[in-house]
């Protein structure tokens, strides 16, 4: 087979060309500090990166979810304890005011002090985070009792909604407790002492029983919260790892090894300079054989 002139041309562009490509390709990489910058770099590598990244769009929505539930786990914890506080002070109250001797006026000043308690627990009961309720169920927009008089707490109004996270993959957790299962006992013990307290009576045993019925409730409902802020933790610890595991592989995936690419661009520039000094050569030996 005889090597024409144009073949030899055509072959040293060729070689040029594939020179230059692959010098600009380590720029790209050096510049953008990423080996993977088109589908074409290499298919299999992109197909993994983008499965990565899904994952970690994924956990990053886990992440929020959990963020969200903790908030309200924490607040609903605070809420408890505040009420917890509110019922041991009655149970003070209820003790004092089953003592026979206890003057009229004494007896009043008891049952006004018990009126405040009664409003406070209201008050904790309608626990907000953000714009929510969360001791209302799905009736978030409502809080779960109202004061309707002095001391006085009108019907539960929210509902038996159960708020669910999602904290992983195929793992839920239920955030809320309903309102009335949690508070509504110790709201009927304060309202049973004022009764007592307002009828000019000693406070009653049963009365007193039933305070200690509604501080345990609170305190199971506390042990609850406590329980569920406990798996939030481990759920977040689990997902930030997680992330950092799916990080460092996506890295591993897309991101240059500079050191190596800095090496490679050096290299690559120069054997685009040999490279261009040589088609210079040939082409100009070409010329002159065209020119004789």
């Amino acid at each position: 087979m005889r090597v024409t002139e144009q073949m030899i041309y055509g072959r040293t562009n060729a070689s040029l060309a594939a020179t230059q490509s692959a010098l600009q390709s380590t720029i790209e990489k050096v510049s953008t500090t990423k080996q993977l910058n088109r589908p074409s770099d290499n298919p299999g590598d992109v197909r993994s990166a983008v499965g990565l990244r899904d994952t970690l769009a994924q956990l990053d929505q886990f992440g929020r979810n959990i963020d969200d539930a903790s908030s309200k786990v924490s607040a609903m914890d605070t809420a408890l304890a505040s009420a917890g506080d509110l019922l041991q002070r009655a149970n003070e109250l209820a003790i004092q005011g089953a003592n026979g001797t206890l003057q009229a006026s004494d007896r009043q000043a008891v049952a006004a002090e018990v009126s405040q308690l009664t409003e406070a627990l209201a008050q904790a009961a309608g626990t907000k985070v953000g714009d929510e309720y969360v001791f209302s169920g799905f009736r978030v927009d409502r809080a779960p009792f109202q004061v309707v008089g002095s001391g006085q707490i009108g019907a539960y109004q929210g509902d038996q909604g159960v708020v669910v996270a999602r904290i992983g993959t195929g793992t839920t957790m239920q955030v809320n407790l309903a309102g009335d299962a949690v508070f509504q006992p110790a709201i009927d013990a304060l309202t049973q002492l004022q009764a007592d307290l307002n009828g000019g009576g000693p406070v009653q045993s049963t009365t007193i029983t039933q305070i200690a019925t509604g501080l345990q409730n609170l305190l199971q409902a506390r042990a609850t919260v406590g329980a569920r802020t406990n798996r939030l933790d481990d759920a977040k610890a689990s997902q930030q790892s997680l992330v950092t595991t799916n990080k460092a592989l996506l890295s591993q995936l897309e991101d240059t090894d500079m050191p190596s690419a800095i090496t490679e661009l050096s290299q690559r520039q120069t054997t685009y300079q040999a490279s261009l000094a040589v088609t210079a050569k040939v082409m100009q030996t070409s010329l002159l054989d065209y020119l004789k």
